[in-house]
């Protein structure tokens, strides 16, 4: 079966493809418009030159006619009496002979075919090109004198004038692009504007805040916030149905649970008066169920840290001064401690039981996964202070690291009966009460081998 084709996403975000759409349609609308007026522009201009040209041509022509018709002077001195504008010169071809006023301009620059038009009695008016760039021609013929009368205008003030509209437009173009473009930045910050703030309402909701709604106040956008916010609502309810659930099944097992273990307790104490297999059934026992009386007792503790309701006692607390008790106690001091450099010390806000039970948990996962904890160790700069704790395992696979702070997860080594000491809840609640001090906790790799799980914690500001 063929794979339906993926839609190749685009490489541009919302805005930047909003900005270049009101970009191109003002280029695109300048480009018609200056085309459209350059256009009009020189079509006018070229027949007002040409018409000018015209009627400038007949005149002479006619001052020709008459100071031939009337005197036998010379040709030359006709064609000289003649105040033609700067770039027009004149031609007059009289009994096989050409007359110029100019000696830049001769008979050469005329087409065959105008002259041959123009021989032929017609009057003729043609563009051409010379080597002083456009001209137009205007050819009248003169049967009463035995003449033909030619005058050639230049066009290239006329092109120079057309140069310059165009580069003026070419300027507009540009301007009204880049225009465009700052119009179309504008529009698509006010489109983009409610959905940065649904960005905003998600972002807080993903960290715990299901208190945060979408405000009304735009009626397009009225369905979109009715259905985020109906969302959120059903989200909430159903996280809230599920910690009241779990903290109601834990605290349900809590009494027959304890029950049970008062049993095996008094069992154990007349253990000897048991076969060995019954002996060693009971000591098996007695550890599952306190594996499963450390679980309830964290299931409870997570309950309450998803409904709400586990308040933290905050109070200002030297961070040094709590990691050396919480080792020192946990360890018997042969788990050595690093404190910060130079001794100082690094106040948190923090509730201690909380964040004694982080280390806690961190120096049981060591214990039971990581062949024990080697060193911890306190460090900080302006930013924060963080304390790491590192052991002497095999460490966290790469691929295991983004779910290893995940509830009940317990890698590679689920289901195996050596591992069963773990209730696969302790690092699940490390990173929830690292978030309820607005902390972080991850995992890398120790230089010389094993994990090193970091523990970051904003400074108390004074």
């Amino acid at each position: 079966m063929t794979a339906a084709p993926t839609r190749r996403r685009s490489r541009l975000g919302l805005r930047s493809r909003v900005t270049a759409s009101f970009a191109a349609g003002a280029a695109l609308l300048s480009g018609v418009l200056a085309g459209a007026t350059y256009a009009l522009a020189g079509h006018y201009l070229l027949d007002q030159r040409q018409s000018s040209a015209v009627n400038q041509a007949y005149a002479d022509a006619r001052l020709i006619k008459q100071d031939l018709t009337a005197t036998s002077t010379n040709v030359a001195e006709v064609l000289s009496s003649l105040t033609p504008a700067q770039e027009t010169r004149s031609l007059l071809y009289r009994h096989g002979h050409w007359f110029s006023t100019s000696v830049s301009v001769g008979h050469s620059v005329l087409p065959a075919d105008l002259i041959s038009a123009v021989l032929e009695g017609a009057p003729v008016r043609q563009r051409i090109t010379t080597a002083g760039g456009p001209a137009v021609v205007v050819g009248i013929p003169l049967p009463a004198v035995g003449a033909d009368y030619y005058e050639v205008h230049s066009l290239s003030e006329l092109a120079r004038t057309l140069d310059l509209l165009a580069l003026v437009l070419v300027i507009s173009g540009v301007v009204t692009t880049a225009g465009g473009a700052l119009v179309g930045r504008w529009a698509s910050g006010r489109l983009v504007r409610p959905l940065t703030e649904v960005v905003q309402v998600a972002t807080a909701i993903s960290h715990g805040s299901l208190d945060q709604r979408l405000a009304a106040d735009d009626p397009d956008l009225d369905p979109l916030v009715v259905s985020f916010n109906e969302m959120v609502d059903a989200l909430q309810h159903r996280i809230e149905r599920d910690a009241r659930f779990a903290s109601d099944v834990s605290h349900e097992l809590r009494s027959p649970l304890t029950t049970v273990q008062t049993s095996v307790e008094l069992l154990q104490k007349f253990n000897r008066a048991l076969p060995a297999d019954g002996r060693r059934t009971l000591d098996l026992l007695g550890k599952e169920i306190g594996r499963f009386s450390a679980m309830v007792q964290d299931l409870l503790e997570i309950s309450r840290l998803d409904a709400g309701a586990a308040g933290l006692d905050l109070e200002e607390t030297p961070l040094d001064e709590l990691v050396l008790d919480t080792v020192n106690g946990y360890s018997r001091g042969t788990v050595p401690v690093r404190v910060l450099p130079g001794g100082e010390a690094a106040t948190v806000r923090a509730d201690r039981r909380r964040l004694q039970r982080v280390i806690i948990n961190l120096l049981d996962n060591a214990r039971l996964h990581g062949g024990g904890a080697v060193m911890v160790s306190l460090d900080g700069d302006s930013s924060g202070v963080w304390f790491e704790v590192d052991d002497s395992g095999p460490g966290v696979a790469p691929s295991e690291r983004p779910r290893i702070f995940e509830r009940f997860y317990r890698g590679p080594a689920a289901g195996q009966r050596e591992d069963s000491t773990g209730t696969g809840l302790g690092l699940a609640l490390v990173a929830e009460h690292v978030k309820a001090h607005h902390g972080t906790v991850t995992v890398e790799d120790r230089p010389g081998g094993g994990a090193r799980f970091i523990v970051r914690l904003p400074v108390a500001r004074p």
